[in-house]
């Protein structure tokens, strides 16, 4: 590295130093107390339409990888029941570099239908919370 681009780092990390860490002087009051976590939301801060909205994503988003799994191997089931439990088309678990592989449509609906699952589950716990909610 030549002496000057050296200099001109030097420069740069000292200037960026000085910035970074504060001289003792320039300490906040102590009366002051500054955290760098948020202040917690308050109970009334939302419309309970919102957390509600806000549950029905998480049950809903929560639940679609575990039904993922679950609809395509419900799929790969049917498929070695439909085919006489032939070796070729056996489920996941079973599977070797000779099984049968599933068409892009296959994909597509095992990922339809896991959504669709996935956004009933959420439906039905939104529908639960109300109820229940409600009665309180």
């Amino acid at each position: 590295m030549r002496p000057l681009r050296a200099g001109a780092v030097l420069a740069l990390v000292l200037a960026t130093a000085s910035v970074a860490w504060p001289q003792s002087g320039t300490a906040a009051p102590a009366s002051a107390a500054v955290s760098a976590l948020p202040e917690p939301y308050r109970k009334d801060e939302f419309p309970p339409w919102l957390a509600g909205a806000r549950r029905f994503e998480i049950i809903s988003l929560g639940a679609f990888p575990i039904l993922l799994f679950y609809t395509r191997l419900a799929f790969d089931l049917r498929r070695y029941v439909d085919y006489g439990f032939e070796s070729t088309y056996a489920p996941w678990p079973f599977r070797n570099e000779a099984s049968y592989q599933p068409s892009d449509q296959e994909q597509v609906l095992s990922i339809l239908t896991a959504a669709g699952l996935s956004l009933a589950f959420g439906t039905v716990d939104a529908l639960l919370s109300l109820r229940f909610d409600s009665s309180r």
